[in-house]
């Protein structure tokens, strides 16, 4: 039985390892952004409709870090996305404007 054992993959060994690749490679996205000086809100879902969620500013702080219901974060996703669009068409009119 000890042998049997000894050649199985532990699991939690196996999610550690891919879990720490996807996170490097999350953590090089959020970089970039804050070098190009922008804010971004992250949302980490996870199991049992829960979802991560946090605020980096331009100086890279974390000014917020929340465990939401992955309903909530549906929704300020959405509002975040309605509010992005109307801010870029108002500039866009602006810009017309000017011209």
């Amino acid at each position: 039985m000890g042998s049997f054992m000894a050649g199985k993959k532990n699991p939690v060994d196996e999610t550690t390892k891919g879990l720490s690749s996807l996170i490097d490679e999350f953590t090089s996205s959020i970089k970039e952004l804050v070098n190009a000086g922008e804010e971004t809100v992250i949302h980490l879902a996870v199991g049992g409709g829960r979802a991560i969620s946090a605020i980096v500013d331009a100086t890279g702080t974390v000014t917020k870090v929340a465990v939401e219901t992955a309903t909530n974060v549906v929704g300020a996703v959405g509002g975040g996305a309605y509010r992005a669009v109307k801010n870029l068409n108002r500039d866009n009119k602006k810009m017309e404007g000017n011209e």
